[in-house]
């Protein structure tokens, strides 16, 4: 009844959840799925920032590809604690937006910048929810030992509410590490010599 879509350009790289029934623009990229994990890993920084490195751009803003981006992911197993953060996150969200009368990118703008003090509640609370929701992917990772320092960082010309630079390193690095990790073993798991160039629903093989 639900799916996940991302705008094919944007600033955020956040999937919003709709309904299905009308046929989004292809201007969407659109994830078959209705799951609040899943929506939780495809909103964290974590994934936010392998669209950023791994995908393409336009003007200044990330342009999503799919095969790039999404299926080279190696998203973690889901869980509860990645269930409740995402129905939060779209929950508590969308009511901001609607009671605000502002789209996901206004929102975002607000979340984003540094001028905006905790005095906004609604902007705070966006916030710690993605500490929360980042704190959540990392644990279904079992990488709790990056310490994140959330806060105002720039990255790629972007300004954002987002990890700190040496969490985004050590995090991109093993990412990079389970993408390849997953890929050496998915010819093993088929049957075929190592070494093969192959892809599976979690992530591909990159070719340096």
């Amino acid at each position: 009844p639900e799916v996940l879509v991302i705008a094919r350009v944007s600033k955020t790289v956040m999937p919003l959840r709709v309904k299905t029934g009308p046929v989004p623009s292809e201007a969407c990229v659109v994830f078959a799925t209705g799951s609040y994990s899943d929506q939780a890993v495809l909103s964290s920084s974590l994934h936010q920032l392998w669209a950023i490195t791994y995908g393409s751009g336009m003007r200044n803003d990330p342009r999503y590809t799919p095969s790039d981006v999404f299926e080279t992911f190696p998203r973690p197993e889901p869980t509860d604690r990645l269930e409740q953060i995402g129905r939060a996150l779209d929950i508590e969200r969308r009511e901001m937006m609607l009671r605000r009368d502002l789209g996901l990118t206004k929102l975002y703008n607000l979340v984003n910048d540094a001028e905006i003090t905790a005095a906004d509640k609604d902007v705070a609370r966006l916030r710690d929810l993605h500490v929360e929701l980042d704190l959540a992917v990392l644990d279904a990772f079992g990488w709790t030992d990056v310490p994140t320092a959330h806060g105002f960082h720039a990255f790629r010309k972007m300004v954002r509410w987002t990890l700190c630079p040496a969490a985004r390193v050590e995090i991109l690095d093993r990412l990079l590490e389970e993408n390849h990790r997953r890929a050496e073993a998915a010819p093993r798991a088929n049957g075929l010599p190592r070494g093969t160039d192959s892809k599976d629903t979690a992530g591909r093989l990159f070719v340096d």
